[in-house]
C-alpha cells in the first residue's frame, strides 16, 4: 500500500516539476542538483543502477572530479576545524556512484594530497567503495 501511495505521489509531482523546469530557464540546473543530492544519499543503490544525474553526466569527467574535490575538501575542513578531533569526522566513505566518472585512482590522489589514506581497518573495494581515514593533523600552510 505504501508503494502504491509513493508511486501515485511521484506521478502527481513529476508533471508539475517538469512543467516548472520547462517554463523557468534556469530551474533545470537546480532540479538536477536537488536530484543528485537526494539520490546521492541512498546507501543501497546497486552498481548497475544509473541515476538520472549519472545518465546526464555520462562522459563528463570534469563534473565527477569537481564533485570529488568538493566532497574531500568539505570533509577535510570538518576534520581540521574540529576542536575535539571526533573520530567520525576522520572517516570518509565514497561509493562508486560518487566517483564513477573520475575513477578510484583520482580519488586517492586528491585525498592523499589533503591528508587522507586508505582506512587501516575497513577494507576498500575500488569498484564499489573507498573508505578513507584522515590522519587528524592540519595541513601545512605554504601560501607565504
Amino acid at each position: 500500500m505504501v508503494w502504491v501511495f509513493l508511486a501515485a505521489c511521484f506521478y502527481c509531482v513529476a508533471p508539475v516539476a517538469e512543467l516548472i523546469v520547462y517554463m523557468v530557464p534556469r530551474a533545470e540546473n537546480g532540479a538536477i542538483r536537488m536530484l543528485d543530492a537526494t539520490l546521492g544519499r541512498v546507501p543501497f543503490l546497486p552498481l548497475w543502477c544509473v541515476t538520472p544525474v549519472a545518465l546526464v553526466r555520462e562522459s563528463d569527467t570534469a563534473y565527477y572530479r569537481a564533485r570529488v574535490d568538493r566532497r574531500v575538501e568539505k570533509q577535510t575542513r570538518r576534520v581540521e576545524t574540529s576542536r575535539h578531533r571526533r573520530e567520525y569526522h576522520r572517516d570518509l566513505e565514497l561509493g562508486a556512484h560518487y566517483f564513477r566518472g573520475a575513477g578510484a585512482g583520482y580519488v586517492l590522489r586528491v585525498a592523499s594530497e589533503r591528508g587522507w589514506n586508505l582506512h587501516p581497518v575497513l577494507r576498500s573495494h575500488p569498484r564499489r567503495r573507498l573508505r578513507l581515514r584522515h590522519n587528524g593533523r592540519p595541513r601545512p600552510d605554504f601560501r607565504n
